[in-house]
């Protein structure tokens, strides 16, 4: 009974001293312990950019504006519109003329951190054929096994150019310099700031030692798995084993890499849909195929395409404004579309259901069948009043001349960053250049989104096509294409 009467006194003494506290001299501490409380909340338990969340910080520039005007081969001038680069066009913004936003780095330089590096090992990345979508994600997946591998070395990728008189041949003309697509410059300052533990070589002669080196051609990530019946189509499912067996296998091929006797590593052909993208976090997910930005002469043809469609839109272009609204479309029916690929019809009535859901009255139209493109013009203005057009209508004298002095693949491009700049975006499900371009407005515009793409849509694009089966119908190229 007295034990119970000296803890009610114990009690009673602390409730009165609490009370006799001043709390009034503690109030900026309390409303900033509120403050951090109601953040922390905010950004952990709603969805929200993961760039704001970003402990190293985000690249950020003045508000610079471009000044020059790049020429073509033969002296054509190109089109310069402003491209404020403030923080709020850190990632895509679908309403200016800036296709890339400020470069955030710091994920790559995680990752290269994380890694254990081999000196005189070398990769080569350069075994790649087809258009934008497939060669960006060859050399993305190679750069990445290059890192995984601790490859100090990477041969600057090139590509391999196709045939002007028949699209379906790849291999006859021979490489072309990493420019050819992307822009060069700003790869190796990338890679150089973030991950410079890896030295770009020009050629493979550049490499020390080069004269020592042992070069495995056709290397295949997947051969050093075990077999379990599902490897062959589909992303790499031994990645947690891949380092320790690609080591192991060096040793027992006598083919260890060391500064005095280098060695190379080049893919075989058609390995770009290997590594999931989110192994590595979402923020790497987001940003890691900014690497691969398209070339900037290319970049102010597209720019001159979206002012000119502007006034096709009956809208006077703006400076630095893009508030053209359009439905971007690519229409995939070329010879070389696949069987099982939806047709013409199948992709028409998708493409116009989504226009007219969004009330969309003018399209960009982006398709290699010139046949089937004014097809779909004329049926889209018949059925619901829209007007279509594409570059190759909308741009004129020296800008014309710019464009059609570029090869068929890179005046794709041009369509690539316009049909990027959507107001909504329609495109066949099973391309790969469709799937590129809707990836990267799902996880980078207005923010780096942490989601992941969902079949067949969001709320900036929508692809059209049946999606039944995961090998059968490529869709395990979701899970390993970088935006």
């Amino acid at each position: 009974m007295l034990q119970n009467h000296r803890y009610q006194k114990q009690v009673t003494e602390m409730i009165n001293g609490i009370s006799r506290i001043k709390w009034w001299k503690y109030r900026y501490v309390l409303f900033v312990a509120l403050v951090v409380n109601v953040f922390v909340i905010n950004r952990f338990f709603f969805d929200q950019s993961i760039s704001d969340l970003n402990p190293f910080g985000s690249p950020t520039t003045d508000e610079n504006l471009e000044s020059t005007t790049p020429s073509t081969a033969n002296g054509a001038k190109t089109p310069v519109v402003a491209v404020d680069k403030t923080k709020e066009t850190m990632t895509l913004n679908l309403h200016d003329y800036d296709f890339n936003g400020n470069y955030v780095g710091w994920p790559l330089e995680r990752v290269c951190k994380e890694a254990k590096w081999t000196p005189g090992l070398v990769y080569v990345c350069d075994n790649n054929s087809g258009g934008i979508g497939n060669i960006r994600n060859f050399i993305l997946t190679c750069v990445r096994y290059a890192i995984e591998s601790g490859s100090s070395g990477l041969i600057i990728p090139r590509i391999q150019r196709r045939s002007e008189e028949d699209h379906a041949n790849l291999f006859t003309t021979g490489m072309q310099p990493l420019s050819y697509f992307f822009d060069e410059t700003h790869f190796r300052s990338a890679m150089a700031d973030n991950c410079p533990q890896m030295t770009i070589f020009d050629t493979i002669d550049d490499v020390p030692n080069s004269q020592n080196i042992t070069k495995m051609q056709e290397f295949y990530p997947k051969d050093l798995n075990n077999p379990d019946g599902c490897d062959e189509r589909g992303y790499n499912r031994h990645l947690d084993h891949f380092r320790v067996r690609f080591d192991k296998w060096l040793v027992s091929t006598h083919r260890s890499p060391s500064e005095a006797k280098p060695v190379s590593v080049r893919f075989r052909w058609a390995t770009f849909f290997e590594w999931p993208i989110y192994r590595d976090g979402p923020e790497f997910a987001a940003t890691f195929g900014d690497l691969l930005r398209i070339n900037p002469d290319i970049e102010n043809i597209a720019r001159a395409v979206l002012r000119e469609f502007s006034k096709f839109a009956g809208i006077e272009p703006k400076e630095s404004k893009l508030d053209v609204p359009y439905l971007g479309v690519h229409l995939r029916t070329e010879s070389d579309a696949l069987g099982f690929w939806p047709d013409f019809n199948v992709q028409s009535e998708g493409y116009l259901k989504e226009a007219e859901s969004r009330k969309l009255k003018h399209a960009y139209l982006a398709c290699g069948n010139a046949t089937d493109g004014h097809r779909f013009g004329e049926i889209a203005h018949e059925r619901l009043g829209i007007n279509t057009t594409s570059k190759l209508d909308l741009l004129k004298d020296e800008d014309l001349l710019a464009l059609t002095n570029l090869t068929w693949d890179q005046q794709a491009l041009v369509d690539y960053l316009v049909l990027s700049k959507s107001t909504h975006f329609t495109g066949c499900s099973f391309s790969s250049f469709t799937m590129n371009i809707a990836f990267k407005r799902h996880t980078m515009t207005e923010g780096l989104r942490t989601r992941q793409w969902k079949s067949p849509g969001d709320e900036f694009t929508t692809l059209i096509g049946r999606f039944d089966n995961w090998f059968g119908d490529w869709m395990f190229m979701y899970e390993c294409m970088w935006p």
